[in-house]
């Protein structure tokens, strides 16, 4: 089977008369070739396909690759004396480079080593592939998101008042990874009482209090594929809180109800604002409403004012209006939505 995704690469360097592509995000070697390990490159010409890495890694390339395109280069001294001889043998005289994922160091090396090479930054290249996911990819995505689902549901029955916000994030990771979690998505959020006004609040020892909200903030890794909810709970009495929760479950859904293909990004986001703007509670609602998850926890599309990209059918990313009040914590509620050939489903 052809690999579509090589192909688009090939495509982007004729298009643009490049000879080769040095691939060095892990994400992107991952998405592109199926490799799953670290610290390995992948180097795409117009008729090569080459998997740069050393012996740690020979066996796992093999096994993980996605078809037999891929020549597999291990490594016996430097990647730069590696890349010199590979670009001589296939007359390569420039070579485009993931420039947000190159430190200063690295480009430095290649200018030395590769002094006859011109160098072509570029920058999101293969991202702006990832954002319209396969129906492999929905479905490893959809996996961690039951998973983080059940594992939220089970949460719940063990919030109690006396527990740390440590307790409940290291048992949310063990409940997680028992319910077939890789690994977790990122460093899980728990943020109770005044810790809650913090959008991305630092977990700490406070014990969790009766008649506070508990912001949790968590996601699995399945198959390299990430998922990002979060849920307001609640001890005892929530009925001061219980308007805001209104307000932020209504700005949830009036921007899901929207998400189509052709709508503009930026109106998804006005949409969910509004509904806080009515009540004069903007001020209170200061990040963006979502963000894409795939192979990274953030990845593209932003779902911010400032985008004025219109939805594809294929993007997932999430939707995460909250309230944060200084005097008694906050409110958030996340979810997962792609966008279908008519609509959105959440996932």
């Amino acid at each position: 089977m052809i690999n579509q995704k090589v192909l688009k690469i090939k495509r982007f360097l004729r298009r643009n008369n490049y000879d080769a592509f040095l691939v060095s995000s892990p994400e992107n070697v991952s998405y592109i070739s199926g490799f799953t390990g670290g610290d390995c490159r992948l180097l795409i010409t117009r008729r090569e396909n080459i998997f740069i890495g050393d012996f740690r890694y020979k066996l796992q390339a093999k096994k993980e690759l996605d078809d037999d395109s891929f020549c597999i280069e291990m490594l016996s001294s430097s990647i730069f004396t590696l890349l010199k001889d590979l670009l001589k043998k296939h007359n390569i005289s420039s070579l485009c480079f993931e420039s947000q994922y190159t430190s200063v160091a690295f480009y430095n090396q290649l200018t030395k080593h590769l002094k006859r090479i011109k160098l072509i930054p570029t920058k999101e290249t293969i991202e702006q592939q990832r954002i319209i996911k396969t129906p492999k990819e929905l479905q490893n995505i959809q996996k961690a998101v039951n998973i983080t689902k059940k594992g939220f549901k089970k949460l719940k029955t063990l919030i109690r008042p006396g527990i740390t916000e440590l307790w409940l994030k290291h048992k949310l990771e063990e409940i997680l990874k028992s319910y077939g979690a890789d690994g977790l998505s990122f460093d899980i959020i728990v943020a109770s009482g005044l810790n809650a006004a913090m959008p991305h609040a630092k977990t700490t020892n406070k014990k969790i209090q009766k008649n506070e909200p508990i912001i949790v903030d968590a996601g699995a890794n399945y198959k390299g594929y990430k998922s990002d909810l979060t849920r307001t709970f609640f001890l005892g009495k929530m009925t001061q809180y219980a308007h805001y929760y209104k307000l932020v479950a209504t700005a949830q859904d009036r921007a899901i109800k929207i998400v189509a293909p052709g709508v503009k990004i930026s109106t998804v986001d006005s949409r969910a604002r509004a509904v806080f703007k009515k009540d004069n509670l903007q001020d209170f609602f200061g990040h963006a409403l979502g963000h894409g998850v795939g192979l990274n926890i953030h990845e593209a599309p932003t779902i911010s004012q400032l985008n004025k990209q219109k939805l594809k059918s294929g993007m997932v990313f999430t939707v995460e209006p909250g309230l944060y009040m200084p005097e008694w914590g906050g409110i958030r509620i996340e979810d997962m939505v792609t966008v279908t050939e008519k609509g959105y489903r959440v996932l």
